[in-house]
């Protein structure tokens, strides 16, 4: 009995780690939970050297899901950070020019109230 148990387990285990292999990821590397808008403003720009985001990190604020869109370091020295949400509408830009002074979204300090989530995408470095 306790030899059949086993092998119950292990076919469990084995069909569940292959469950989250399969869904974890997407083939481009984007998270499948991310807004499509916010996937498709990736997927069109990504290939292009001169995009100037460099990441894009998903926060909580305001109890809302939104995306901020970091400038590459390596295309614009003081490049603003786009804050969006996930229907792709500007909420906000911050930093930049003005760094750190410059961090007010709808009346709140961002980088006070914002939670970092996860990176949704970073771009490859050009070596």
């Amino acid at each position: 009995m306790v030899f059949a148990t086993n092998k119950f387990m292990k076919a469990i285990l084995i069909i569940s780690f292959s469950t989250l292999l399969l869904t974890a990821c997407s083939k481009n590397g984007i998270p499948p939970s991310t807004a499509s808008c916010i996937k498709k403003e990736i997927l069109s720009n990504k290939d292009n050297p001169d995009w100037y985001t460099g990441t894009v990190e998903e926060y909580t604020f305001q109890n809302k899901t939104v995306y901020a869109f970091l400038p590459d370091g390596n295309i614009i020295a003081d490049g603003s950070t786009t804050i969006k949400d996930e229907y792709c509408n500007t909420l906000c830009n911050i930093g930049g020019f003005g760094g750190p002074a410059i961090n007010k979204c709808n009346g709140e300090n961002f980088y006070e109230k914002a939670v970092l989530v996860r990176t949704i995408w970073k771009k490859k470095s050009r070596e």
